[in-house]
């Protein structure tokens, strides 16, 4: 019997020792490995706004919501305490329905208006709204807002969606807050 109890005794510790190698890709006490995860949680965002109407016998049907992902990762210090805030992307579906049954899905993403905005802008910045805008010249317009988080660096991108499903991109604005207006 004390033979069995020494024995489990010896296997529990030598279980329990830290070896090294279970957290280190590369074997060594002394490399560490630099990892992309972030502590940091907020709850999921399940809201979403949705527009639809009908011109000219077509139905379009526009749903925005949060995709939930991070997007952008912002690196605060505050109070000697290095802190991340992240702001997550939108996405837009659309579902067009023509008179002669014709469905057209269509998504609308950051990735979308990519080549309209400035590059260094582009990298900086989330998709965090997606709205109907205006009826203009016998076309539905919408307004993707974009912005760089927790400043007021952002930008306006007006877009129409013909009812076959093309996207056509109609005006970039600047919607920055630059501090001379009063």
């Amino acid at each position: 019997m004390k033979l069995l109890i020494v024995f489990s005794t010896t296997l529990i510790l030598y279980s329990c020792l830290d070896h090294g190698n279970s957290t280190n890709l590369k074997g060594s006490h002394d490399n560490h490995v630099k990892t992309d995860t972030i502590k940091y949680y907020w709850d999921p965002v399940f809201t979403s706004d949705s527009f639809d109407t009908v011109i000219n016998k077509t139905a379009y049907h526009m749903k925005t919501f949060c995709l939930n992902d991070s997007a952008v990762h912002i690196e605060t210090i505050s109070a000697g305490k290095v802190e991340y805030n992240i702001a997550h992307n939108y996405k837009t579906d659309f579902v067009i329905k023509t008179e002669n049954s014709k469905t057209v899905n269509l998504s609308i993403l950051k990735e979308n208006f990519k080549n309209s905005l400035p590059t260094d802008f582009y990298k900086i910045c989330h998709m965090w709204k997606n709205k109907y805008s205006h009826f203009d010249n016998g076309q539905l317009v919408f307004r993707a807002t974009l912005a760089k988080p927790d400043t007021d660096y952002q930008m306006s991108v007006l877009y129409s969606i013909s009812d076959n499903g093309e996207f056509k991109i109609l005006k970039v604005e600047d919607e920055s807050y630059n501090g001379d207006e009063e």
